[in-house]
Formats: C-alpha cells, sequence, structure tokens
C-alpha cells in the first residue's frame, strides 16, 4: 500500500467547486479506492494563490522540501488536476521530473485518468500545455478588459485617500479627508516640501487610509495623482506608479465619473513644480529640507569629486572623503567665504550668446536613444561578421553580402538618428541674465536654505573648490 501526499491549491475564494475541502473530497475518494494511505501531516494546501509560478506557493515549497528528505516520506503525490500543481510548463516539467527521477516519487491527478503507458506523457504534456495556455490567455483577457475598462474612465483600485467607494457606484467625497488632499495640494505650491508637509499632518494627527502616517512617497502619490481633478489613470504595462513613474507613455488617463477635489489650475501648476525639481534634484540627493545649508550638495571637492559637507559646529565645509581618510588634500573653508565667493562668482558671469551655447543641455529623446543603440548592435555585428571572415567561418562571398548589407543599415540608422536629434531651443541673453541676477539677490536675501538650495539647482549643475589654487569654479546648465 502507497503513501500517499495531497497538494491543493485554490486561486480565490469563489471557486466553490474547487474548493479545499471539495478537492480533499475527493483525493480521499480516490486514495481509498487506490489502495492508498493519507497521511494528515502530508496534506498541503495553497489558498487564494496563482499557479503562474511556484516562488510565491509557501504550501508548494514546504511539499518539495519534505519529499527530499530521507527515508522518503511517501510514495505518490495526490492532485484535483495537473493545473493545481503548476500552469507554468517549465515548472510542471522541472519539479515533475525531479520528484520521479531523483527521488522516486509520482505527481497524479485524480481527475485526469491518463494512464500509465507511453501515450500518457504525450497526453499529460498536452494537459500541461492546454492549462498554460488557459493562464495566459486569462491574464491576457483581464488586462484586455481592465484596459477598456480604464479607456472608459472605470477605477481599478479601491478610493484613493479623500474619497469612499461602494461595490458598483462611483466614487464619493470623503467630507473629513478632502480638505487635507486641497491642503496638501496648496501647501506644495506656496513653498513647502513633501517632507514638511508629512510631518505637518502626522503632528494634526491626520492619517493615509490604512491608518498609518504620511510620509514623503505619500505626498509624492498625492500631487501625481489626477484623481483629484475627476480623472483616473492606469498603466496596462505594469506597476509603474509603484517606482514612481507618473509619466510612462503607457499609461491611460480618463475623465471618470467621480466629483473633482482640486482645480485642474491648480493641479498643473504644482505638475510644472514637480517637474522643475525632478529636473534639478540628482540621483540620491538628499531632500532640499535635510540639508543644513543652502550650499549643501553642491560644492565638490576638485581632488575627488566628493561634496564638501557643512560643519555647523564649526560653521566650515570639508570634503567628505578627507573626513573620512579617502582624500588626500583637505578642503576646510568657513562658510562665510565660501558663501562670498559662491554669490561673487554669480554676479561676474558674463552672459552672452557663447555662453548660452556652452551651457545648454539638449535632452535627448527615448527615440534617439533606442536608435542609438541600435547602431550600436549593427556595428557589433559588422564586427563579428568581419571575424567569422578572418576565422574561415564565412567565404569572402559571404562575407561582402553580409559587409554591404549590413553598413546599408548603419548608415540609413545614422541618417535617421540626425534627422531625429533634438533641435536646440536657445533662451535669449536676456532671459539668462534675468535668471542670474534673481539668484545673486536670493542668496543674499533672509529667505531659508531649502529655497535658495532648490534656486541654486534650477540653473549650477555643480561647483568644484580648489584649495590649493583657492578657485572655485561653478557650472551651469540652462
Amino acid at each position: 500500500m502507497k503513501t500517499a501526499a495531497v497538494y491543493i491549491r485554490v486561486s480565490t475564494d469563489d471557486q466553490i467547486e474547487y474548493s479545499p475541502d471539495a478537492q480533499l473530497r475527493e483525493i480521499k475518494k480516490y486514495a481509498t479506492n487506490n489502495d492508498m494511505i493519507i497521511n494528515d501531516k502530508f496534506v498541503f494546501v495553497d489558498e487564494g494563490i496563482s499557479g503562474r509560478s511556484t516562488k510565491s506557493r509557501p504550501a508548494f515549497n514546504k511539499m518539495i522540501g519534505t519529499a527530499k528528505t530521507k527515508p522518503k516520506p511517501f510514495d505518490v503525490i495526490l492532485l484535483w488536476k495537473f493545473s493545481r500543481f503548476a500552469r507554468n510548463r517549465e515548472d510542471a516539467v522541472v519539479y515533475k521530473s525531479m520528484l520521479r527521477k531523483q527521488l522516486g516519487i509520482e505527481v497524479v491527478s485524480v481527475s485526469e485518468n491518463i494512464g500509465d503507458d507511453k501515450m500518457s506523457v504525450l497526453i499529460e504534456a498536452f494537459i500541461e500545455a492546454m492549462d498554460e495556455y488557459y493562464s495566459i490567455n486569462l491574464a491576457e483577457e483581464v488586462k484586455r478588459g481592465m484596459t477598456e475598462k480604464a479607456l472608459r474612465g472605470g477605477l481599478q483600485t479601491t478610493a484613493s485617500f479623500g474619497y469612499d467607494k461602494k461595490k458598483e457606484q462611483p466614487m464619493i467625497i470623503n467630507e473629513l479627508e478632502a480638505p487635507w488632499v486641497k491642503y496638501i495640494f496648496e501647501r506644495y505650491l506656496a513653498g513647502d516640501s513633501q517632507w514638511k508637509i508629512a510631518q505637518d499632518l502626522s503632528a494634526r494627527g491626520v492619517r493615509t487610509k490604512r491608518g498609518n502616517k504620511f510620509d514623503n512617497r505619500g505626498i509624492e502619490y498625492i500631487l501625481n495623482n489626477p484623481i483629484y481633478i475627476g480623472k483616473v489613470r492606469w498603466t496596462p504595462a505594469g506597476k509603474t506608479v509603484g517606482k514612481r513613474i507618473y509619466d510612462s507613455k503607457d499609461t491611460i488617463i480618463k475623465h471618470s465619473d467621480h466629483e473633482p477635489i482640486i482645480s485642474e489650475d491648480l493641479f498643473n501648476q504644482v505638475q510644472e513644480l514637480l517637474a522643475a525639481k525632478k529636473k534639478s534634484r540628482k540621483k540620491y540627493q538628499k531632500p532640499t529640507e535635510l540639508k543644513k545649508h543652502w550650499l549643501s550638495g553642491i560644492v565638490k571637492c576638485s581632488d575627488c569629486g566628493s561634496s564638501l559637507t557643512y560643519q555647523r559646529s564649526t560653521n566650515t565645509f570639508q570634503c567628505y572623503k578627507y573626513a573620512k581618510g579617502q582624500c588626500r588634500h583637505s578642503h576646510s573653508i568657513s562658510a562665510r567665504k565660501l558663501e562670498e565667493a559662491f554669490i561673487i562668482g554669480i554676479e561676474q558671469v558674463t552672459i552672452d550668446d557663447e555662453f548660452i551655447r556652452a551651457n545648454k543641455v539638449v535632452t535627448k529623446t527615448s527615440d534617439t536613444t533606442l536608435m542609438e543603440k541600435q547602431i550600436k548592435r549593427l556595428e557589433g555585428l559588422f564586427e563579428r561578421a568581419k571575424i567569422a571572415y578572418l576565422e574561415g567561418i564565412d567565404t569572402i562571398d559571404e562575407y561582402k553580402v553580409n559587409k554591404t548589407k549590413i553598413a546599408k543599415e548603419i548608415d540609413a540608422a545614422k541618417k535617421a538618428l540626425d534627422q531625429a536629434q533634438p533641435k536646440e531651443d536657445l533662451p535669449s541673453v536676456e532671459e539668462v541674465q534675468d535668471k542670474i541676477d534673481n539668484l545673486a539677490k536670493l542668496l543674499k536675501s533672509d529667505i531659508d536654505n531649502a529655497t535658495k538650495n532648490l534656486a541654486i539647482a534650477q540653473i549650477v549643475d555643480k561647483s568644484t573648490f580648489d584649495k590649493v589654487n583657492n578657485k572655485l569654479d561653478i557650472f551651469f546648465y540652462l
């Protein structure tokens, strides 16, 4: 008499006919009719979990781990259907092969009697292929349905902060939360940082839908969410918002049937401010409100390129890596001297056409980047064709054909790239002069450090201090 383990999986709670109890009942009936004993400690159940991958199925992984123990704990694994085991053919083949060949454990579907002759291998493979097709097709159908719903302005998720929603009904404004949504937008436009707004809301006892305190990301999500002007947003390609990507070209934004909380004018002004700050912010850079001085993160060491960090106790700047013993030369300078040198440097800039062209940043489009990658790939093919000829793999005639074909493709790609290159849209001398003059005035004022730091970041790429030569360089981008 064989000892049997049982594996049960249900994808959703509403699959009544394939509920865990229903599957176990049929499996026990099969075991009794086929002289098998089921040990209760070898009944493994995954509820509400997809079968597309085994990685997120704890009971399945526990069963595989148990099967590998010695002595062999069971002789067979009983399933209601093969689709319960896996809907991914690769997973099905790998695990079934390992169980059968290495551990001597069979995998049996109690509702799909395929026999044990050589034809059963083909039948089982066909069933697995159909299961995988069903899973993939179902996912595509669900995505297609969600896309259609998004195009009609339908909501795909639960209600956002500021709204409530009942099943099959449009969202309605939450009278307690909505005023805070407007407050967030207005405070950000007035100059408050996301961090400061989050701290303010937490201090006032305002909480998220889940009852948590607000943080930077929560405020950022609200500020980027068009739900508050009566629209819905959904991206079929994936969870871009979770990755803090709010401007994906694949995102669908449509008018919906719920009432807006803020005006489109307020929302658009905030989007412009967000875009400006994003452009000025470098990767891994601290939020401006956490910086100790308005030059923090701006001035770099001329030796190693690290930032000069501000020491409040001594009112000085020093190279970060020198303080860590990783830079050869000290770049210590009093904050007062560095402030004066920086402001003088800004005021002494001579604005002319040459200055503007030298400091103009032309942002590449995604199309030009793709074209450059294509040219690089073709050039790689060109080199490989040459190597294939030199090593005797291709004949001279084959090499000539490949060379001519690839050369034409490279030439065509380069012409297309040249036509797609973004054109310089240079500001006028007067516009740049106003920017520089306004920055100098702002730096001399009593305005807060965060505002000064942000204003610098709008037009200054970086600044380097060379203590040996007593020199401060400022690099702009316009």
